[in-house]
């Protein structure tokens, strides 16, 4: 029997009990309770070879994944991008660089059986890493990105738009009019209703602070001017939307190195605020995953004539948030996970962390 222990304790020590350090990874919320993660890179440029967890929020709870999954194994990557798909449980990873090269894979992960496909894709195939991609309609929208180098050390980077649709298995580029976002890579990408807000990146040696808003309705660009002072120009942050007109920046890569800040950007006013947060601004962090955990009912939701005079008695609206890894762009490598309350008040254009 001692000895039996003696092996549970070996192997409990054998396995690792959450994710290595890491930053350029990707982290998807599948249901209000679980959460992914996918590949990623560590010190000295090393791929994560622990590619694939599954978190348990709640009890904050990792299980790894790597062995657990059938079909064809997902090579270990860095830059790709990985998102959920609510209707068909699917995550779609895309791209990336492994070994310094920029691949056009399309990989797909059924979260209700842990089966890995890949696609046999057809059409205008883009190669890139770090880009951006949301769902949108059941097809896969892909922006920005570094393309594969012609020349050793340069890097160029794209701003063409690309769409992938999984039902045909094809890659298509669809035409856009308006004010088009300069080339970029390291940026964010967030869906807000019809539209797809890019917020910041890189363009070779500059980092950049522009917001351009694409209408989906419309398929036109427009370039955002803010009513305030930004933020600092910045790429490899982490964005989400906080509601149907808010967007959530934190931390990133600048000119002066890591950032340790949060920003809240109101889409209605065009302004900015800054979001005093201990947790997410306890360190400087690039590279990392941010969450919401929680999904509020829009506030543009309708109301009845006497909520709308009186919505200065509505409660506020909280939203858990989750952060995950990212670096200090030096030496360190995280792979912690906090959580915290972003409170919006319903009456003020303010937010306030507790």
């Amino acid at each position: 029997l001692n000895q039996f222990y003696m092996v549970v304790h070996l192997y409990r020590n054998l396995i690792p009990d959450r994710p290595s350090e890491r930053w350029s990874h990707n982290m998807c919320l599948t249901d209000p309770q679980t959460a992914i993660v996918i590949g990623g890179e560590g010190a000295e440029q090393t791929q994560s070879v622990d590619s694939l967890w599954k978190l348990e929020i709640d009890n904050d709870f990792w299980f790894p994944m790597n062995s657990s999954t059938s079909g064809p194994v997902l090579p270990s990557s860095r830059g790709h991008s990985a998102t959920f798909d609510p209707e068909s449980k699917l995550i779609y990873v895309y791209g990336g660089m492994r070994d310094g090269q920029c691949y056009s894979d399309v990989h797909v992960l059924d979260t209700k059986t842990w089966e890995w496909n890949v696609f046999t894709a057809k059409g205008n195939i883009p190669t890139l890493a770090y880009h951006s991609a949301v769902i949108y309609r059941k097809e896969l929208y892909v922006f920005g990105g570094v393309l594969p180098s012609r020349n050793a050390g340069k890097t160029t980077c794209s701003n063409a738009l690309y769409i992938f649709n999984p039902e045909f298995g094809l890659w298509y580029q669809p035409i856009v009019e308006g004010d088009r976002p300069l080339p970029r890579f390291g940026h964010s990408t967030i869906l807000v209703s019809n539209q797809l807000v890019i917020f910041g990146g890189r363009k070779t040696a500059a980092f950049l602070n522009d917001m351009h808003i694409l209408d989906l309705g419309f398929m036109e660009y427009s370039s955002v001017k803010y009513d305030n002072m930004p933020p600092l120009p910045r790429g490899f942050h982490a964005a989400l939307p906080i509601s149907d007109n808010k967007i959530l920046i934190s931390g990133g890569c600048s000119a002066l190195g890591a950032l340790q800040d949060a920003w809240l950007f109101n889409l209605n006013t065009s302004s900015w605020s800054s979001v005093s947060s201990p947790l997410l601004c306890s360190k400087p962090r690039a590279g990392h995953s941010l969450i919401s955990l929680v999904h509020p009912v829009h506030p543009g939701t309708r109301q009845s004539n006497h909520e709308h005079q009186h919505h200065h008695t509505q409660p506020a609206t909280k939203h858990t948030i989750l952060v995950f890894g990212g670096s200090d762009g030096a030496e360190n490598f995280y792979n912690d996970t906090a959580t915290c309350t972003v409170e919006i008040p319903a009456a003020e254009n303010t937010v306030v962390q507790r």
